[in-house]
């Protein structure tokens, strides 16, 4: 009897990772929420970036480095798309971190089609800039770097699979 109390016990692990993917997830909504309520940022505050994207470019160049001048230059794309392209882009962020906060508390209860959502949300996040500009100008720097923060935590929820049951959503 012992034993079926510790086995069912939810993992310390799961809780901390839970909590990361909760405060991550729960700060990104808002942030889509709140940039969908307040819409495009004005000139004046994308003169500002244009500004601090160019001394930016200045550095890259004094320092003659070719990779930082490739990765400003397409950042300053992907801002350009995500300020025209602004409601789509902070839609999707808005579900997107919705479907991933959904999952993390699935896997929470225990339900192991959260691990699955958990996948799709890294997946779709991962994508996300492809829905709004060309393939060829997002970083590569950028897209490894985020697979490999998903990938990480896709390893760490599921070190916790065997705890989670294949139960059915419970109303």
């Amino acid at each position: 009897m012992t034993e079926q109390v510790e086995s069912s016990k939810r993992p310390t692990g799961l809780l901390v990772v839970f909590i990361l993917t909760v405060i991550s997830a729960s700060l990104s909504i808002l942030q889509a929420l709140g940039s969908l309520l307040a819409g495009p940022p004005d000139k004046a505050a994308m003169k500002e970036v244009q500004t601090e994207l160019a001394k930016s470019m200045k550095v890259a160049k004094e320092i003659d480095s070719p990779f930082f001048i490739d990765y400003i230059e397409k950042m300053g794309i992907i801002t350009s798309a995500t300020i025209e392209n602004f409601v789509l882009y902070h839609s999707l962020s808005f579900v997107f971190c919705g479907i991933g906060l959904a999952g993390a508390i699935m896997m929470f209860r225990g339900m192991k089609l959260g691990f699955h959502l958990y996948i799709v949300y890294s997946f779709l996040t991962l994508i996300q800039y492809y829905f709004i500009t060309d393939a060829s100008n997002i970083p590569l720097v950028l897209l490894i770097t985020n697979g490999l923060i998903s990938l990480l935590f896709i390893y760490l929820y599921s070190r916790h699979l065997s705890w989670m049951t294949s139960k059915e959503l419970e109303v």
